[in-house]
């Protein structure tokens, strides 16, 4: 029996953002071209070509949810978005205070 769960793991972010997928009600957005419109199964993206790796989603979303959209999208590595824009954040704070 498999379960999901959040694992913390240290990443590139340069590397995440270039591969991210973030998706909405929808359709996704590529983060690297950011490219709007993008059917959520697209494995590349129309506009720039990079190969989509990652998924992560602008709503919170619920176990369930994410447990039917794992077996669907089986290829991508899931991320919380809300921790991905922080953590962006920070690295843009110490570019400005020089830091």
């Amino acid at each position: 029996m498999s379960s999901l769960l959040r694992v913390w793991q240290e990443v590139h972010l340069g590397d995440l953002k270039k591969h991210l997928l973030v998706a909405g009600e929808l359709t996704g957005q590529c983060l690297n071209c950011h490219k709007l419109g993008i059917n959520l199964a697209a494995k590349f993206c129309p506009g720039c070509g990079v190969e989509f790796k990652f998924m992560g989603f602008r709503r919170k979303i619920n176990l369930s949810s994410l447990a039917r959209l794992k077996k669907k999208y089986a290829q991508m590595t899931f991320i919380d978005f809300d921790d991905f824009k922080k953590a962006l954040a920070k690295i843009d704070a110490r570019k400005i205070l020089n830091i």
